[in-house]
């Protein structure tokens, strides 16, 4: 029987239990992790900082970049603090940007196009051969469709991914009502909301590879290239308008970002946005037309309506005073079907009846349609002009180069974006036909599949 000593492994100590990836470390671990680290230390007082780190990692089984933020925190606030019980994950939705979910709704419309049915099979394989659009498995492209407004219908053994009707129908409308703006000679101006970091680069710049070091660029008389950003810092939060004549001279308003949340539009409120309107409308021309998306901001209701979660006496209150008569007494889903009747009466937007009153008129874009709005390819090159030119990642100086981004976006840019948008708005009108067509010819009546999965009789 071999003996234990000479194995080179200590019989009297089990090996170190690694910590799971993706657990939290508790504050007991945290705790051990800096007792290590203060005791290698002490044995060490020379040793390199990155060699510590991993020496604690071997010890406790904490993973390096743990140990490296648990050091850095006690060092910091000289305290351990306790984590999180449980870990706030952002859906597929949330993690996946606006081009993304226009780029896969896309993807949808160009089967109908070649007059195909787009399961979820096909929407799934083609979208994961495109390198410019991230991969998804099954159940997350499904969720991401349903969040987009498709439902998955089936029809006899044929199934595929249409639109809500809500959506077709307000898209459509949309379409026609632009149109007619445009056939009026009526100016058509288009805003929207974004943000630009303080670390925003270009992702991919030239590099030396000879420069092997600080000192070796120094003896060499070079450099060692750009200096990279520690992480995206602080953010501005940009709101501008403009027409075919360019952006409105005087309506741009941007503001440093208070708060750490992915989306840009939880630094927006309604009467931050009102102002803004108080203060631009003047700028615009008489008679014109102001297109804007649905964010909750542009769309706080003059008078709130009642739902099926308003008691029934504050139903039949506010029915009272809109002067209804009828018959008493009623049970509640009958009280709301009077209010459903009149409700397009009063379901009015702040925003839009402000407008109504200086003689112009809001025209809202259907949910998650950005490729109607020109102002979005105007901001990719005010977004590209401060990536090319950032160097030195401070707020003051990028805003300055947003200021500069602004500028160069001419009024002959703008009429070639206005272009490429009327181009998209031919195609969603063909769009819908098409469907229509596709379906009737098939001759089946549809049935509409709900739940988290798709079902796997899907062709």
């Amino acid at each position: 029987m071999d003996d234990p000593s000479h194995s080179g492994v200590d019989a009297g100590v089990s090996p170190v239990k690694k910590n799971k990836k993706g657990k939290f470390v508790c504050s007991r671990q945290k705790e051990t992790i800096i007792n290590v680290y203060k005791s290698i230390l002490l044995q060490q007082p020379k040793i390199k900082y990155m060699d510590l780190v991993l020496s604690v990692c071997k010890t406790t089984g904490v993973g390096r970049n743990t140990v490296s933020k648990t050091i850095s925190d006690y060092k910091n606030e000289g305290v351990l603090k306790s984590p999180n019980k449980t870990k706030i994950r952002a859906s597929v939705f949330e993690k996946t940007d606006d081009f993304e979910k226009n780029a896969v709704r896309r993807k949808v419309h160009d089967f109908w196009f070649r007059r195909e049915l787009p399961t979820i099979e096909k929407i799934l394989t083609s979208i994961n051969e495109d390198p410019d659009l991230p991969n998804f498995s099954h159940t997350t492209l499904y969720r991401l469709l349903k969040k987009l407004n498709f439902t998955f219908t089936k029809r006899g053994r044929n199934s595929a991914m249409l639109e809500k009707e809500e959506i077709v129908i307000w898209r459509n409308k949309y379409l026609e009502n632009v149109r007619k703006y445009r056939e009026e000679g009526r100016t058509i101006y288009y805003l929207d909301e974004t943000w630009v970091n303080a670390g925003d680069v270009s992702n991919k710049i030239w590099v030396d590879n000879t420069i092997e070091s600080g000192r070796d660029a120094f003896l060499k008389g070079l450099t060692v290239g750009a200096t990279n950003p520690s992480g995206k810092g602080k953010r501005l939060i940009v709101l501008h308008i403009g027409s075919e004549e360019g952006f409105v001279p005087g309506g741009l308003l941007s503001f440093e970002s208070k708060t750490k949340s992915n989306d840009y539009h939880d630094e927006m409120n309604g009467n931050t946005f009102f102002e803004w309107i108080q203060r631009v409308l003047p700028l615009l021309k008489d008679n014109s037309v102001i297109v804007m998306d649905n964010a909750p901001y542009h769309s706080v209701k003059a008078e709130l309506c009642p739902t099926l979660n308003w008691k029934k006496a504050d139903i039949e209150k506010w029915l009272d005073e809109k002067g209804e008569v009828y018959d008493k007494p009623l049970i509640k889903v009958r009280l709301m079907e009077i209010v459903n009747r009149i409700k397009p009466r009063y379901n009015k937007y702040v925003i839009d009846e402000y407008v109504k009153k200086h003689n112009r008129v809001v025209l809202r874009l259907p949910p998650y349609h950005c490729e109607l709005n020109p102002i979005e390819l105007a901001w990719s090159v005010v977004k590209k002009h401060v990536k090319m030119n950032n160097s030195t990642f401070k707020l003051q100086d990028v805003h300055k180069l947003l200021h500069d981004g602004i500028d160069r976006c001419t009024p002959e840019m703008w009429t070639n974006f206005i272009s490429h948008v009327k181009k998209e708005e031919e195609k969603f009108w063909k769009i819908d036909f098409i469907v229509d067509d596709i379906m009737d010819n098939m001759g089946y009546t549809p049935m509409t599949i709900t739940g988290e999965t798709s079902s796997d009789s899907e062709s």
